[in-house]
């Protein structure tokens, strides 16, 4: 399995978001087993942002593209195609990738899916520990002029919100 900081620089924001979303995945695998799974889905959701790994420059079908080279089964892959709304965003912005993604989201299909989604909407952009609620402020603030980013957050709200309230009590 790669290693995050083989592909960011140490004071790189991506890579301090993906070592919280690990530390959330490492939570959540302490309460519910995923058998390392979750850590790995966790560890590749946004390895596409690399610059040296992007080929679409989409990450999350770049990352989808890598983990099976990496010996990552379907599952995991669907999990960090479909990550955080991924679909739909590709959707409103990327419609040229959409064959990547079939006729429907799979976010919610399988447990390790939506708890990458739950990791992922509990870090923020430099690595600290967020509630969705504050998470989906930050979007609203950091993305302000994109519109497909701010559609599709608003768009998958109310998944982000059930996933949020399933996999909330396991952090307590």
């Amino acid at each position: 399995m790669r290693r995050p900081e083989d592909w960011f620089t140490p004071d790189n924001d991506r890579l301090a978001h993906i070592q919280q979303v690990i530390r959330t995945a490492q939570a959540i695998e302490a309460r519910r087993s995923f058998s390392g799974r979750l850590i790995a889905a966790a560890t590749y959701h946004d390895i596409g942002y690399a610059p040296s790994l992007a080929t679409t420059g989409f990450h999350p079908v770049d990352g989808a593209e890598i983990a099976p080279k990496d010996g990552f089964d379907g599952e995991i892959v669907d999990a960090v195609l479909h990550h955080s709304g991924a679909r739909g965003l590709a959707s409103r912005s990327r419609p040229g990738l959409m064959h990547m993604y079939g006729p429907d989201c799979r976010m919610t299909e399988t447990a390790l899916s939506r708890a990458l989604t739950f990791c992922d909407n509990r870090s923020g952009p430099r690595g600290e520990s967020l509630s969705l609620a504050a998470r989906i402020a930050d979007i609203r603030v950091r993305h302000a002029g994109n519109a497909a980013i701010l559609d599709t957050t608003e768009a998958y709200l109310p998944v982000f919100e059930a996933i949020d309230a399933e996999f909330t009590p396991l952090l307590d």
